[in-house]
C-alpha cells in the first residue's frame, strides 16, 4: 500500500516542507496570518507543483543534477539565513541564532531545496541560445542608440541640475577649490573631477554651471560605456531583439540614469568593469593572445579601478594569479606587468602620497567587519577578560560604543575609535579580535551576516541614491536648481513602493544571477570564460571582508553595469549552432 503512494507521499511531505520555508521567510508561521485562505490554497498548489513537476527531475544527466544541487542549496541557505537575520537586523542585542531560529532556518532550507531544484533543473534544461548567425547592428544604429540613451537620461540631469551630490560628492569639491591633498574619497577621483570642474569654472564663472559641465562629461562617458556594452554584444553575434532590450534598459532604467549624474567615485568605477570584462573575453577569445587593442582597454579599466576607490588594489590583488594561472601564453609577460602595476601603485600611494602630504585614509576604513564583531560582543554584554577589556578601553569607549552599535553601518563606532592608536597596535587588535572570536563564535558569525546582509540576500531595501542637494560648506555655492517644472515623475522612478521595482535595486538578485550564470558556463563547459568573471567576484569579496555599510549599491555598481554582460555569455553556447 505504502509502495503503491510512495510517489505521492514523497510530494506531499516535500510540499510540507516548502510550505513551512514560505512561512518561515514571510515571517508568519505560528501567526494569525497563516489563517488565511490563499495561505492555505498554496499548499495545494505546492502539492500540484511538486505533482507535476518532480516528473522534470527523472531524466536529467548527472551534470544537471550536480549542478541544480549546488545551485538550490545555494539559492535555499541564502534565502533562508537571510530572511532570519533581516527580520531580526534591528535589535542589536538580540541572539538571532537561537535553537528555534536555527530549527527553522534548516526547515526553510530543506523546503527551498526541494522548490529550487525543479526550477533550477528546468532552467538547464530549457537555456535559450541568444546567438544568431550575423552582427544586427551598424555604426548608425550604434549613434543612434547613444543618442537615444542620452536623451532619456537628460530629464534626470535637468530635475537635479547640476548632479546628485551627497556629502561626499561636496568634500571632493571643497578640496578641489582649496587644493586640499587627500585620498579619502580617493584621490584619483577628486582631481579627475576637479580638473573638468576647475575648466569649466573657467568657461562660465559658476560653481553650479561647472559642475553641470562636469556632469554632462560623466553622462557621455557612462553613456559611451554603455554603447561600448552593446557593440561588444552584436560583435558576438547576440539577436538583435536581446540588443534592443539591452538598449532599452540602459535608457529607461532609473539606476543607470540617476547614476550616470551622480558625483561619487563609485559611478566611474563601475564603468571599468564592463570595459575589462570585455576586453578579458576578447583576450580569450584571441587564443589568449596579447594584441594593442587590447593593452589600452586593460591598461584603461585598471587604473579607474585602482584610483576611483581604495579597495580597487584587492580587486587586482585577487584577479591577477587566475589571469597568469589560467592563461595558455604570456604568463611572465602577465605576472611582471600586473606586479608592476601594484608595485606603481604602492609607491604612489606610499612614499609619493607622504612627499606631497596627501592625507591618507583612516586604519579603521579597512575594518569596519572586525570593529562590527567586536562591538556586537560589548553590545550583548559579553564578558571580556582583563586584558581584553584593558585594550579594547584603549582604543575606544565601550560604554559609547554599547549606545552607537548600529548592526548594518559602522560609521558611528568608527568614529568613537581612537585611529592613530589602533594603527599603533595592529597587531594587539588582530590578537584580541581572535581571541573573542574562539569565544564568541556565534555572536561573530551574527554580526557578519548582519554586516554583509546586502551582498548576499536579496529582499534588503535600503537607500541606493540621493536626491535634491545642498552644500554642507558654505564656500561651495552648488545646490540643486531644478529646471524642470513638474520633478514628481522623475522623482517616483526611484521609488520602491512600484510592484517589481526592488528587482532594479537589488544586490542579492544580482548576485544570484551571478552565481547562476556561473553554474550554466560551467554546465555548457565554457569555464574558461570565468575569468572574466574573476574582477566581479573580487569586487564583491572586497566588500564582504571590509564593507562599512550592509548594502550599499554603489559599492557594487560594477555588478551591475556587467549584467548584461554577464547574462548574455551564459545564453551563448558556443556547442549548439543558431
Amino acid at each position: 500500500m505504502i509502495k503503491k503512494y510512495k510517489y505521492q507521499i514523497k510530494n506531499i511531505i516535500k510540499s510540507i516542507f516548502t510550505y513551512l520555508a514560505i512561512l518561515i521567510y514571510f515571517n508568519i508561521l505560528f501567526t494569525e496570518k497563516t489563517y488565511n485562505f490563499l495561505l492555505t490554497l498554496l499548499f495545494f498548489i505546492l502539492i500540484f507543483f511538486y505533482q507535476h513537476g518532480s516528473k522534470i527531475l527523472i531524466n536529467r544527466n548527472i551534470e544537471i543534477r550536480k549542478l541544480s544541487t549546488w545551485g538550490s542549496i545555494l539559492i535555499s541557505i541564502i534565502l533562508t539565513i537571510g530572511s532570519m537575520v533581516y527580520t531580526h537586523i534591528s535589535i542589536k542585542d538580540m541572539t538571532i541564532f537561537t535553537g528555534k531560529h536555527i530549527l527553522y532556518t534548516i526547515i526553510g532550507t530543506i523546503g527551498f531545496y526541494y522548490f529550487f531544484e525543479i526550477i533550477t533543473t528546468y532552467i538547464f534544461n530549457n537555456l535559450p541560445n541568444i546567438k544568431t548567425n550575423k552582427e544586427s547592428l551598424t555604426k548608425k544604429h550604434l549613434l543612434i542608440i547613444f543618442i537615444v540613451i542620452f536623451i532619456c537620461w537628460l530629464p534626470y540631469f535637468l530635475r537635479y541640475f547640476p548632479a546628485v551630490m551627497t556629502n561626499d560628492s561636496y568634500y571632493s569639491l571643497y578640496y578641489i577649490e582649496h587644493g586640499i591633498l587627500n585620498d579619502h574619497h580617493t584621490f584619483g577621483h577628486t582631481w579627475f573631477v576637479g580638473l573638468i570642474y576647475l575648466f569649466g569654472k573657467l568657461i562660465f564663472h559658476n560653481m553650479n554651471q561647472a559642475v553641470a559641465f562636469y556632469t554632462i562629461i560623466q553622462m557621455l562617458i557612462c553613456d559611451y560605456v554603455f554603447v561600448y556594452i552593446v557593440k561588444f554584444l552584436n560583435e558576438l553575434k547576440i539577436k538583435k531583439i536581446y540588443l534592443y532590450v539591452v538598449s532599452i534598459i540602459f535608457a529607461i532604467s532609473p539606476l543607470f540614469a540617476i547614476y550616470s549624474i551622480t558625483i561619487w567615485r563609485d559611478v566611474l568605477f563601475g564603468m571599468a568593469f564592463p570595459i575589462l570584462f570585455i576586453t578579458i573575453y576578447k583576450y580569450i577569445k584571441n587564443d589568449y593572445k596579447i594584441s594593442y587593442n587590447l593593452v589600452i582597454p586593460y591598461f584603461i579599466s585598471v587604473l579607474f579601478i585602482l584610483f576611483m576607490r581604495n579597495n580597487g588594489i584587492y580587486i587586482l590583488i585577487l584577479f591577477t594569479p587566475f589571469l597568469v594561472l589560467l592563461s595558455k601564453y604570456n604568463k611572465k609577460v602577465l605576472a611582471i606587468t600586473n606586479i608592476m602595476i601594484i608595485i606603481i601603485y604602492f609607491i604612489i600611494k606610499g612614499p609619493i602620497f607622504t612627499y606631497f602630504g596627501v592625507e591618507k585614509s583612516k586604519t579603521t576604513e579597512a575594518l569596519s567587519i572586525p570593529i562590527q564583531q567586536i562591538a556586537r560582543v560589548i553590545t550583548m554584554d559579553k564578558e571580556l577578560d582583563n586584558e581584553s577589556y584593558s585594550y579594547l578601553s584603549s582604543i575606544m569607549d565601550i560604554k559609547e560604543v554599547k549606545e552607537l552599535y548600529n548592526p548594518t553601518i559602522s560609521d558611528k563606532v568608527k568614529e568613537k575609535i581612537n585611529n592613530n592608536l589602533l594603527s599603533e597596535t595592529k597587531g594587539e587588535f588582530f590578537r584580541t579580535w581572535l581571541k573573542l572570536l574562539v569565544r564568541y563564535p556565534r555572536t561573530y558569525v551574527e554580526a557578519y551576516f548582519c554586516q554583509t546582509l546586502g551582498y548576499w540576500y536579496p529582499d534588503v531595501i535600503y537607500w541606493a541614491t540621493a536626491r535634491d542637494s545642498k552644500s554642507i560648506f558654505d564656500d561651495v555655492d552648488v545646490y540643486t536648481d531644478s529646471k524642470l517644472p513638474n520633478m514628481n515623475i522623475i522623482d517616483s522612478t526611484t521609488s520602491r513602493r512600484i510592484p517589481l521595482s526592488n528587482m532594479i535595486w537589488s544586490i542579492g538578485l544580482m548576485f544570484i544571477t551571478l552565481l547562476f550564470s556561473t553554474f550554466i558556463l560551467i554546465y555548457q563547459k565554457r569555464s574558461k570564460y570565468l575569468l572574466c568573471y574573476i574582477p566581479i567576484y573580487a569586487l564583491w569579496m572586497s566588500l564582504m571582508l571590509a564593507t562599512p555599510v550592509f548594502s550599499e549599491l554603489r559599492y557594487i555598481y560594477g555588478l551591475f553595469t556587467c549584467m548584461p554582460l554577464i547574462i548574455a555569455i551564459s545564453l551563448v553556447d558556443e556547442r549548439t549552432k543558431a
